[in-house]
């Protein structure tokens, strides 16, 4: 058993650390998603600046299908829902699908912020909260035109709808919410700080310098 959950586990990171975008960037736009000098990729609208908007969709698809192969053909490979190891294999998959996106081995361990993967996994073992915790991504995303304000909040408002609909809806799935609260932390932790520039908790600008010509001195 524990030989299987290793190797399911060092399969979903590899598959989690294909760069499809940077694949696809390359052989198409002859550039790259990595930022220079830094261990991150591009922001998503410098990506699909780079990509186009059909080659980002499918980029955005083929990371969110990444998700949906680690929870559902690789882990019924490796495991059942009776065997009494699951709940940690269902938690191992989701977190290490991506971490594999994040810190991709192909890329330097530098990679994404996770958040295609993310919804991947969680649109195929709670597919209802997830769709309400996308509905606050995008009416967010939109409102404040940048993905980091409703990826902060839709990590947070995932696991606030999946115990009420666990409760009352599918107690069977209570063993979900170990891969809802891991990924709620994931996405918090790469979005971080934006999470602290929101909060009011970051450092504060410096005041502006004065003009020229009232910073010299009087004669």
């Amino acid at each position: 058993m524990s030989h299987s959950i290793l190797t399911y586990c060092l399969l979903v990171y590899l598959l989690g650390s294909i760069p499809f975008g940077d694949i696809f960037a390359r052989l198409f736009r002859h550039g790259t998603v990595i930022k220079d000098g830094t261990w991150t990729t591009k922001a998503s609208g410098d990506v699909f600046e780079l990509l186009g908007m059909k080659l980002g969709i499918v980029v955005t698809a083929l990371d969110i299908l990444k998700g949906w192969l680690a929870m559902s053909p690789l882990l019924n490979r490796f495991i059942q829902p009776s065997d009494d190891a699951y709940a940690l294999v269902v938690c191992l998959g989701g977190i290490f699908v991506v971490i594999g996106h994040c810190h991709s081995v192909f890329l330097g361990f530098r990679g994404g912020k996770g958040l295609a993967p993310t919804a991947g996994v969680l649109f195929t073992i709670l597919p209802i909260p997830a769709f309400i915790a996308f509905l606050v991504w995008a009416a967010l995303s939109f409102w404040g035109l940048s993905v980091r304000p409703g990826a902060v909040s839709a990590a947070g408002a995932m696991p606030v709808v999946s115990i009420p609909y666990i409760w009352f809806f599918a107690p069977d799935k209570l063993v979900y919410l170990y891969v809802v609260g891991a990924l709620s932390i994931c996405t918090m932790w790469e979005y971080r700080t934006s999470l602290v520039s929101y909060m009011g908790l970051g450092p504060s600008c410096p005041p502006p310098a004065p003009p020229a010509d009232q910073a010299k001195p009087k004669s």
